[in-house]
C-alpha cells in the first residue's frame, strides 16, 4: 500500500514539473514575441504620392519640425530687368606702385613747405629790420630773399609732381581712386588689407551706356552678393570694346584678384514678381527648383527661374506667385525624400 502511494505522489510531482516547464516555455514564447514586437520598426506612413499628376510630398506639422522644415510666405516685390555682364577682381599691385610713387614727392613737398615758411618768415623780418633803420643790411635781405623763392620753387616742383601723379592715375583709374591714393583713404587700406575688393565691370549686351550704383555679383558656389558703384573706368576693356564700371564688394570665398564673376546690371524697366531666397533651391539634373506648400503639408517641387539674381536668391516673374508659401529652409530634405521614394517604386 505504501508502495503505491508513492508511485501515486512521484506521478504527481512529475506531472506538476512537467506542466511547470511547459507554461514557463510558453510564457517565455509570448514575452519573445512581445519583445519582438514592441523592437520592430514602425512603418513610417508614406510620404510621397501623386494628385493630378504632380508628386507630392506630405509632411504634417510635427515631421515638419523633425527634419528642421521652414517655410515662408513670399511678399510682392520689384526689380529692374537685368543685363549680364562680366566681373573680373582688380589686380592691386598698380596700385601699390602709384601709391608707392606718391610717398617721395609727399614727403618732400612735406619738407619744402616747412622750409618755405621758414625762410620766407626770416625774409619779412629782416625786410622790416632793413626798412627800420638798417639793423639788417641790404645784403642779408636779398640773401633771405633768394632762401625764401628757392624753396617756394620747390614747394611748386613737388606740388607739380604730384599733380602729374595724380593726372596719371585720373587716367588710368578715374578721380574716385585717383583721390583715394592721394589721400590714404580708408577705401585703398581696406582695398590693400582685402576687407574689400574693386571689380572691374563690362557689359556683354548691347544698348545704352549705364552706370547703375548697386550690381548683382554671382559667385562659384551659386550665393548673390550687392557690389557699389565707385566710377566709370575711363579705359575699354580690350576684350570685349565697352566702357568699363569699378565697384567695390565685400570678400567672399574664392574671391581672389584676377578671378573672373557674373555680374547683373540693371538695364531695363520695372518688373513685378518675388524673390525665391538661395536657400530655397535645389538642383537635380542642372535644373534649379523649389518646394511649394500647396496646401497645407503638402509639397510640389517646382521650377525656378535662375536669369534674374537677386542679393538674397533669385527674382522671379512667373510660375510663383506673391503669398506663395515655398520652404527656405529643408530643401534638400524634400527632394531625397522624393528620390528615395522613386528609387523604391522602381525596386519594387
Amino acid at each position: 500500500m505504501k508502495t503505491v502511494v508513492r508511485i501515486v505522489l512521484f506521478a504527481l510531482l512529475a506531472l506538476g514539473i512537467a506542466g511547470g516547464l511547459v507554461w514557463g516555455f510558453m510564457a517565455g514564447r509570448g514575452e519573445q514575441a512581445a519583445e519582438a514586437q514592441r523592437e520592430s520598426p514602425v512603418k513610417a506612413p508614406p510620404r510621397v504620392s501623386t494628385e493630378a499628376g504632380e508628386t507630392v510630398l506630405t509632411f504634417d506639422a510635427s515631421a515638419q519640425r523633425a527634419n528642421g522644415i521652414v517655410t515662408k510666405a513670399l511678399l510682392p516685390t520689384t526689380q529692374r530687368a537685368q543685363g549680364q555682364a562680366t566681373g573680373v577682381v582688380v589686380q592691386l599691385q598698380p596700385l601699390l606702385n602709384l601709391k608707392a610713387s606718391y610717398n617721395t614727392p609727399a614727403t618732400e613737398l612735406i619738407r619744402a613747405q616747412a622750409n618755405a615758411r621758414a625762410s620766407s618768415a626770416e625774409f619779412k623780418r629782416l625786410q622790416l629790420l632793413n626798412q627800420d633803420d638798417k639793423t639788417a643790411s641790404d645784403k642779408a635781405v636779398e640773401a633771405a630773399r633768394a632762401a625764401a623763392e628757392s624753396d617756394a620753387a620747390l614747394v611748386q616742383s613737388a606740388q607739380q609732381t604730384i599733380a602729374l601723379l595724380k593726372g596719371t592715375t585720373v587716367l588710368h583709374w578715374g578721380p574716385v581712386v585717383a583721390g583715394w591714393i592721394e589721400s590714404n583713404s580708408p577705401q585703398l587700406d581696406a582695398l590693400l588689407m582685402q576687407r574689400m575688393f574693386l571689380l572691374q565691370v563690362t557689359s556683354t549686351t548691347a544698348g545704352p551706356f549705364v552706370a547703375p550704383r548697386e550690381a548683382t555679383v554671382k559667385f562659384a558656389d551659386g550665393a548673390h552678393a550687392t557690389a557699389r558703384f565707385v566710377s566709370v573706368l575711363p579705359q575699354l576693356d580690350p576684350r570685349l570694346q565697352q566702357p568699363s564700371l569699378l565697384y567695390l564688394i565685400a570678400p567672399h570665398s574664392g574671391l581672389v584678384p584676377g578671378i573672373n564673376v557674373s555680374v547683373f546690371l540693371p538695364a531695363g524697366q520695372e518688373q513685378k514678381g518675388v524673390v525665391v531666397p538661395s536657400s530655397a533651391v535645389v538642383w537635380s539634373q542642372g535644373t534649379p527648383w523649389c518646394y511649394v506648400e500647396k496646401s497645407p503639408n503638402k509639397f510640389v517641387r517646382t521650377p525656378v527661374a535662375t536669369t534674374e539674381p537677386n542679393a538674397q536668391g533669385w527674382f522671379v516673374t512667373t510660375g510663383i506667385s506673391p503669398g506663395t508659401r515655398v520652404v527656405i529652409v529643408g530643401a534638400q530634405t524634400l527632394l531625397s525624400e522624393e528620390f528615395r521614394s522613386q528609387i523604391q517604386a522602381d525596386q519594387d
